[in-house]
């Protein structure tokens, strides 16, 4: 039997929401690594003269060129991490909020989107596993724009798959920049169904 609960909307909503904001910071952080990676490229900065002697070493070594490249390795990685967990959190907000619209959409009162995580914390989802919601919406709800975003979505990780992207990187943020843009718009459709059925009197119905 349905949850008749009167918050099970804002719960949800909030649910969705901190999902969308996970999705929010670690792009951030991504963005903030990746500048970072550049800006400690030791092809972009000019070296400090002055070289050091180790003993028991023939030649001398430069302690700021090597200051420069352990730290392009470390913020490489950093970058590399980043980015992976912005795509695996954005592919989880769009599935998570395409979960919950099916769920209303059925008539079901979830008070929390779902989602299946591992024992890491990663969501194990894939792109062309979103639910297609498209003949289920209408025009004024979003769908023609939900639907050209899972489109999207699915070519992004099949290009991903085939190694057709430039490089790595810029297929990995494509695709999770596409993903948090389908969880961005499929949030605006939940709010959108949900105000819906408050002002026609659905919202609380038993």
């Amino acid at each position: 039997m349905p949850d008749t609960t009167p918050e099970w909307h804002l719960t949800l909503l909030e649910s969705v929401h901190a999902l969308g904001a996970a999705s929010r910071e670690l792009r951030d952080a991504h963005q903030h690594a990746r500048h970072t990676a550049r800006t400690t490229d030791p092809a972009r900065i000019i070296p400090v003269p002055g070289l050091l002697t180790v003993p028991g070493n023939a030649e001398p070594v430069r302690p700021h060129d090597e200051a420069l490249w352990q730290l392009s390795d470390l913020y490489l990685v950093l970058e590399h991490h980043t980015r992976d967990l912005y795509e695996n959190a954005a592919l989880g907000y769009a599935h998570g909020t395409a979960t919950a619209l099916a769920a209303v959409l059925r008539a079901d009162r979830p008070h929390h989107a779902k989602l299946p995580r591992d024992r890491n914390g990663n969501y194990p989802v894939t792109a062309d596993g979103l639910p297609d919601l498209g003949d289920s919406l209408t025009v004024q709800a979003g769908s023609r724009h939900l639907a050209d975003l899972r489109k999207q979505l699915i070519a992004c990780e099949q290009a991903q798959d085939n190694e057709e992207a430039d490089t790595e990187t810029e297929l990995s943020t494509a695709l999770a920049d596409t993903a948090h843009a389908y969880g961005e718009h499929a949030e605006r459709t939940l709010h959108h169904l949900i105000h819906f059925a408050d002002v026609h009197g659905f919202l609380h119905a038993s």
